[in-house]
Order: structure tokens, then C-alpha cells, then sequence
């Protein structure tokens, strides 16, 4: 397959742009036209039904959170003003008529805490890996010629565990409890894109909608505390590259409402 220079040109000023970005993240959005881009798989040659499977890595580096509610002798948001995630999951799916798309996602998950208030001794976080998982759907609502416009839904959950707490000190230094407290992060969103079909590549653009809930259990003396994220909207930008129309490897940017970037390879069967 030939591509002529002006093509080259582009991707490669695509692939610059993205590598030098600075960007706001929520969980793996993906190709919203995936069901349309992906050839018939290593199993399956017809048009009804593939199946895909792949590996995910997704690194969240800034994602910032509030608590709606304080308490008189104590300040959740006086803590940490940012928090971040590093991923690593397994991707299956299956594909209907190339415009339905059923997916999941398990794995692992490791949380971390960022932009410290001073003094820093104000809480104590310690996270290591731990499972987790997703769960959603894609759908191709439109398309003409190598254009398409697709939407999704996903669901993100990093259930509680004891290798995951938060445990929050007075002004002094001194635990205003002797529990560490455990956390869980939920989340979904909604994600609309449009994706253009060049040769090989398959550039895409789109917004999302997000909500985020950072869950802390409670304890004797602050009680449960739900953090949110503060920015709900954004936007999102990624290269999908297809290897013989069965391997296909994906680049990804999120802005706006959060910050990370993924790398995501994915075979069609």
C-alpha cells in the first residue's frame, strides 16, 4: 500500500502534536468507530459477529477532586488537591453487524495522590495495585464514505481494598483516628466522536461527559467522605493504526476534565 507524502506528512505532524500535548483524562475512551474500522478476524470472515480481545495501558495524571461536605473541625479538601491512576487491564469485546460494539475491561489499578496541600503531613495514602474493571458499549450512528460518527458509554469501577487507604491527621501531626480508612473509585461517562478512515490510519476526535466519585469509608470521627471530580467536560483525541486489518494499536489523549494518555493494542478474531 502506497501513501502519498502529503498523508505522511500529516500523520507524522498528528503523532508530534499528540507525543507534545498537554492534556486533562478519564478512563479509556477508544475509537467511538470502532465497530466500523475493524476487517474480519482471525476466526471469523463475516459481517454479523467478531469478537476482539487486547491489553490497555492508561496512565492518569491529573485528576482533580472536591468534597461537597465539610465538617466543622475538619476540611476534607485542606488534604490533597489532585489525584492520579496507572491501569494495566485485558480488553474483550464482541461486534454486531460492524455498528454495535459490547465491551469489558479487568485488571489492575494503582492510585496516587498529587499537588499536596503544606503541611503535607495532613494525611497519609499508601495504594498499591489492585483490581479493577470496565464495562460499556459503542455504536456507529452514522457513516459515509470513510467518515463516521460514533458514540459510547462507559463504566469504570477500582473496588475497595485493604492495599488502598487514606488515613487524615490534625493540624499537629497527631491521627484524629487509629483506622485507615479505605477508598473506591466509580465512574462513567459519555463520549461522542467523529473518525476518518485514511489508509491504514484512523484519526478521531470527540467530547465527553464524566463523572467521577472518589469514595474514602468512614471512621469514628470524620465519617464517609465522597470526593467528585471538578470538571465534567472534555474532549479527546487518539490515532487508531491497523496492521493487516486484524492487529490494530491505538494512541489516545484526553483534555479538559482530567489528564493521562493510553496505549492500547487490540486483535480481531
Amino acid at each position: 500500500i502506497t501513501i502519498s507524502k502529503m498523508k505522511i506528512i500529516s500523520i507524522v505532524s498528528f503523532l508530534l502534536f499528540f507525543s507534545w500535548s498537554h492534556s486533562l483524562f478519564s478512563f479509556y475512551v477508544g475509537n467511538p468507530s470502532n465497530p466500523a474500522i475493524t476487517n474480519s478476524g482471525l476466526f471469523s470472515h463475516g459481517y454479523l459477529l467478531k469478537g476482539s480481545t487486547g491489553y490497555l495501558y492508561d496512565y492518569t495524571t491529573v485528576k482533580q477532586y472536591h468534597a461537597p461536605q465539610t465538617e466543622k473541625n475538619f476540611n476534607p479538601n485542606a488534604t490533597f488537591k489532585e489525584f492520579g491512576i496507572h491501569s494495566q487491564m485485558a480488553s474483550f469485546s464482541l461486534i454486531l453487524i460492524e455498528r454495535l460494539e459490547i465491551f469489558g475491561y479487568a485488571g489492575g489499578s494503582k492510585e496516587q495522590t498529587q499537588g499536596k496541600t503544606h503541611p503535607s503531613i495532613l494525611f497519609d495514602f499508601e495504594s498499591q495495585y489492585q483490581f479493577s474493571w470496565a464495562a460499556g458499549s459503542k455504536v456507529v450512528l452514522l457513516q459515509w464514505g470513510g467518515t463516521s460518527l460514533g458514540c459510547d458509554f462507559t463504566y469504570f469501577a477500582v473496588p475497595s481494598s485493604p492495599k488502598s487507604f487514606f488515613q487524615y491527621f490534625n493540624r499537629v501531626g497527631l491521627p484524629i483516628d487509629f483506622g485507615k480508612q479505605k477508598i473506591s473509585l466509580e465512574e462513567w461517562q459519555i463520549n461522542a466522536g467523529l473518525t476518518t478512515r485514511i489508509s491504514l490510519f484512523a484519526p478521531y476526535i470527540g467530547g465527553t461527559y464524566l463523572h467521577s466519585n472518589l469514595h474514602v469509608a468512614s471512621s469514628p470521627e470524620t465519617g464517609s467522605i465522597n470526593y467528585e471530580n471538578e470538571k465534567k467536560w472534555g474532549y479527546f483525541f487518539g490515532l487508531t493504526v491497523s496492521l493487516t486489518g486484524k492487529f490494530h494499536i491505538n494512541l489516545e489523549r484526553r483534555q479538559k476534565n482530567e489528564s493521562a494518555y493510553s496505549l492500547a493494542t487490540i486483535a480481531v478474531f
